[in-house]
């Protein structure tokens, strides 16, 4: 009986936000903005953030949105130095946040930054440098 005890409290260990796997974080910079990439360590990419410093392709400018492409119960936030948050929570995956949006001044430096979040769980890059 010990033993069975003992499997099933590992097994409930493991579920819990203390156990979650380590993510890493990406950043690109295309022409028109920056990507953060979300990255599941063992696994791949699992979503990612971006960034539009200017409106172009019917997207709009100094606007932020996240994509969580992984059903894994844990979502995908971001976090801009002026306020604005992104997030997926509450939303089942795959599911793209609608854009934040606001106008800055023009050619200001921000930042942003990406978190993994579930419950009160959140594992965040470090800050990136963006433009207006």
């Amino acid at each position: 009986m010990s033993a069975v005890g003992a499997v099933a409290g590992l097994t409930l260990a493991a579920a819990s936000p203390a156990a979650a796997a380590s993510y890493s974080f990406q950043p690109t910079w295309p022409s028109w903005g920056q990507i953060i990439l979300v990255k599941e360590d063992g696994y791949g990419q699992v979503g990612f953030a971006e960034w539009r410093q200017d409106p172009g392709s019917g997207n709009p400018g100094d606007a932020l949105r996240v994509y969580d492409q992984e059903p894994d119960g844990y979502g995908i936030e971001a976090h801009l130095s002026d306020g604005r948050k992104a997030t997926t929570r509450g939303h089942n995956s795959p599911y793209q946040s609608p854009w934040t949006t606001g106008d800055l001044p023009e050619d200001h430096t921000y930042y942003l930054w990406v978190c993994v979040v579930k419950g009160s769980y959140s594992n965040c890059s470090q800050k990136f440098a963006v433009s207006s």
